[in-house]
Order: C-alpha cells, then sequence, then structure tokens
C-alpha cells in the first residue's frame, strides 16, 4: 500500500501501474470474503476460468481515469466496479458498475450499468481496449475509442473492483491515473 500511495503523491497525472505482471499486490482477493476464481498471472496476464470472484483495489480514489486491455470468451460475464461505497458489499447498489461484455439485446459492452445501456458493439474474442473516468459528477466509459458520458452524484469515492462471473477474462497493461488538478 505504501509504495502506490508514494507514487501519487509524486505522479499526478501520470498514469501508474496497477498489475506489475507478477503478482496481485494492488489488489485485496481475499477468497473468505471476494469469491473462489482462479485468479492466475501467466504471460504478464490476469486471467480468470473458474468460479467468480471480485479483484477489489487497495487504492480508495475520488476522482481517476482508469486504462486496462481485456480478452473475453463468448461465454464470459464480468464487469468492473468503481467508487465502490463498501468494499465489503461491491454490488450496483453500493458502486458504479460497467459492463465488460454485452449482457443481452439491451445492455452492451461499455454501458454503466442503471445509468446508461449502450448499444451491443463486438467484444467477444479479441482484445479490447477501455478507458473509465470519474471526475467529480462526470463519468464516462470508452470502449475501443468510442465514449459515452453521464452524470451522477451517488457515489463519490472508493476502491475499484474487476469482478467475473463466468467464461475466460485475460485482464492486462492496467494503469491507474489520477488528475494533477489538486
Amino acid at each position: 500500500m505504501f509504495v502506490y500511495a508514494q507514487a501519487i503523491i509524486t505522479t499526478l497525472g501520470t498514469p501508474i501501474p496497477l498489475f506489475n505482471g507478477a503478482d496481485l499486490g494492488a489488489f485485496d482477493h481475499n477468497k473468505d470474503r471476494n469469491g473462489n476464481a482462479n485468479w492466475l498471472i501467466i504471460n504478464n496476464e490476469i486471467q480468470a476460468t473458474q468460479g467468480h470472484s471480485l479483484l477489489v483495489s487497495r487504492l480508495s480514489l475520488p476522482d481517476f481515469q482508469l486504462d486496462f486491455d481485456y480478452w473475453a470468451s463468448d461465454s464470459t460475464q464480468a464487469t468492473v466496479f468503481f467508487r465502490c461505497a463498501n468494499p465489503d458489499a461491491v454490488n450496483a447498489d453500493t458502486a458504479y458498475e460497467v459492463t465488460l461484455v454485452n449482457q443481452s439485446k439491451d445492455v452492451g459492452a461499455s454501458s454503466i450499468l442503471l445509468l446508461n445501456k449502450v448499444k451491443q458493439s463486438k467484444v467477444a474474442n479479441q482484445w479490447n481496449h477501455i478507458r473509465i473516468s470519474a471526475i467529480g459528477t462526470d463519468l464516462s466509459v470508452t470502449l475501443n475509442g468510442v465514449t459515452h458520458h453521464v452524470r451522477d452524484t451517488r457515489f463519490s469515492n472508493g476502491p475499484l473492483a474487476i469482478n467475473y462471473i463466468s467464461g475466460e477474462l485475460r485482464v492486462k497493461n492496467i494503469f491507474l491515473t489520477i488528475p494533477g488538478r489538486w
């Protein structure tokens, strides 16, 4: 935790890695609390193929920009939560939830659940790049270059969480940028 706190102080406005390719030190993945997924690190990627689980960041932030690449199979169910108000009970009632894969014909990848519904796009069986930004009440999600914005005041601070439910999920190049405006 100290290493990340020091990095934030000295690198405002500069992306810092949340995953070093070797371990999950930036995340709390307590199996008793966060599920039983088989999180693996292979080829500098975080991978999961069984179980279900949350990787909750050890950092709790009000404003940030999160960038990462992900690959999901046709059968994958996965989301990202941010500004988790209660890290012990992460869900759509306690955090913003962004879909990583198409969940139904009404909710496409990059939708912020309960706030906007994005049309489905091709995300399965390919690498995708996503950027999630939260600056004050302005929230945006950019998936493969297409951006959607919303405004909301429900949650103002908290950690991030990668939510793996099923299928095959691979995540890499996870960077967090803290705005340098303070």
